[in-house]
């Protein structure tokens, strides 16, 4: 008595869904088991170039850019604190990041700034699936900050002994160790599994040694290890690659694209064969000089070679069958492009994106660059929990423990240590593809109380509102003291040459006169 969806999705009967098979598995079946098969292939797939590549490509500089800057925006109401006590608070302490960010003395390996690891720990992430970072304390030279970031490869997350692919394994306290994420019975993470190098490296033969690393520390309850991912299922301990759904499809499109690529070149390749004479003995040269000796791709005389208008010998009797390989493909474009776009459905990017091909009108790229940016804040906030926000923490601390930065009861109160910590991270703005409509719609916002000025200013450029104020400052002072200067120049000028001054120009007797001139006039000068 079948009913429902058994006479649609769930029939067993319809030839629709014959040879279908599909069984229900859990988040650990499905995903964390498969995620080393799925690294190495998204990871070959992105070496190859192509759409997978542009996809990571695209995504990272999305999101990440020149790098998520920290706004420090603490509830100062909470920490009775005023605001202007508040402002000079968050611009010390975004001074003093700053110091330790923009320094390479912050990666674990002094090579990278805080802003370059964070394109690469999502380039990582992206490809692989998910990435680890440790925050290891130890001095390094021209920094007062022992806080390091070390960002390791996903393959180093793993169960011991498992060389390198995705295992699980039963414990005695009934937790379990999925693919290295350790997790009590209840499913809590608790320990994280970390191989002292890569395990799937050829050209090292010591010994890997496994290191247990609490999930967060005892004391202070603050994390140990960073583990970027984004599951897509509860109970998931392990991501996926970003392409993971599209690999598939990738593969099989990679190899149309190189063989319709191939067929194009053979095609280009007019040989043309010849049937000899059998009294003469011409058709060794003949096979010799067809193609240069730089081209050639055998020594076998056995062997012919393709090349661009080549002339062959045959043997004595045989006749060339004409072959038409009907290149170039009429129907090759329209159908890589309906591909791509199915590719990019899966992945949550427009074909436009995907391809970087806006070949249409500015309404149509528009909507494709707002429909993108939809998920870009989600992406944004996804990341900056998992990875910067963390990592601003632990700075803090440090700074607050080694007086630099003020905060008191940030250790004693886990509440206050929150407000004291809060920030916003901001990162770099959607492409404007008409700049003018952008502010005129930005100024009609904050005309209607829709928007704000601090917001917009944000969100066009990235850039902060007041900083800007105070910037604008600095100019306006500097071009008042330009026109002075310019002022004094012309004047002395003026009567070096013997010719009366510019009325309208101040000179050295009328100094307390201009300083008089109302805002309208001085704005005139």
């Amino acid at each position: 008595m079948a009913s429902g969806y058994a006479n649609h999705g769930a029939s067993t009967t319809k030839n629709a869904f014959l040879g279908w098979i599909a069984n229900g598995g859990s988040p650990e079946e499905d995903s964390d088991l498969n995620a080393s098969t799925l690294r190495w292939r998204a990871r070959d797939l992105d070496m190859g170039g192509g759409i997978p590549r542009s996809a990571v490509a695209t995504e990272t500089t999305t999101v990440i850019g020149n790098g998520m800057i920290p706004k420090p925006n603490i509830e100062y109401e909470a920490l009775g604190l005023t605001k202007e006590q508040a402002l000079e608070w968050e611009r010390t302490a975004k001074r003093e990041f700053s110091f330790w960010a923009e320094s390479k003395f912050c990666d674990a390996a002094e090579r990278k700034n805080f802003y370059q690891l964070q394109s690469l720990a999502y380039r990582s992430f992206l490809v692989s699936g998910d990435v680890i970072a440790l925050l290891p304390m130890f001095q390094s030279p021209g920094t007062p900050y022992m806080l390091h970031v070390q960002l390791l490869e996903a393959d180093r997350l793993s169960t011991p002994g498992s060389s390198g692919e995705s295992t699980s394994q039963d414990l005695e306290n009934g937790g379990r160790i999925i693919d290295g994420v350790e997790i009590d019975k209840s499913g809590r993470v608790v320990r994280y599994h970390i191989a002292s190098r890569h395990p799937m490296s050829d050209e090292r033969t010591d010994e890997i040694v496994y290191t247990a690393i609490d999930a967060y520390g005892k004391n202070t309850g603050m994390p140990n290890v960073l583990h970027v991912y984004v599951p897509e299922r509860p109970e998931q301990y392990r991501g996926v690659p970003m392409v993971a759904p599209i690999i598939e499809k990738s593969k099989q499109l990679d190899r149309y694209l190189n063989s319709e690529l191939m067929a194009n070149v053979v095609s280009s390749m007019f040989t043309l064969f010849i049937v000899s004479n059998p009294e003469t003995d011409i058709r060794k040269s003949a096979l010799e000089d067809a193609v240069p000796e730089e081209d050639r791709v055998t020594d076998s005389p056995m062997k012919m070679h393709l090349a661009s208008g080549a002339v062959y010998e045959l043997e004595p009797g045989q006749r060339p069958e004409a072959i038409n390989p009907m290149r170039p493909n009429s129907a090759f474009g329209a159908f890589v492009d309906a591909f791509c776009t199915q590719l990019g459905a899966s992945i949550e990017m427009p074909k436009e994106i995907l391809l970087k091909a806006f070949t249409k009108s500015y309404s149509a790229s528009r909507a494709a660059l707002t429909e993108y940016w939809r998920k870009i804040p989600r992406a944004r906030r996804d990341f900056a929990a998992d990875f910067c926000q963390p990592i601003y923490e632990a700075f803090l601390a440090e700074a607050v423990a080694l007086g630099r930065i003020e905060a008191p009861g940030f250790f004693e109160d886990p509440f206050v240590r929150r407000w004291w910590s809060k920030c916003d991270w901001i990162g770099s703005t959607m492409q404007q593809l008409d700049p003018l409509k952008e502010v005129e719609a930005a100024a009609k916002r904050i005309e209607l109380n829709i928007s704000t000025q601090e917001r917009e200013a944000a969100e066009f450029n990235g850039s902060d509102w007041n900083e800007n104020i105070v910037q604008r400052e600095r100019e306006n002072d500097a071009l008042r003291m330009m026109s002075k200067a310019l002022g004094k120049a012309l004047q002395t000028a003026a009567q070096g040459e013997g010719t009366s001054p510019d009325p309208h120009e101040p000179n050295d007797g009328d100094e307390d006169e201009t300083e008089e001139m109302d805002d309208a006039e001085a704005s005139d000068r």
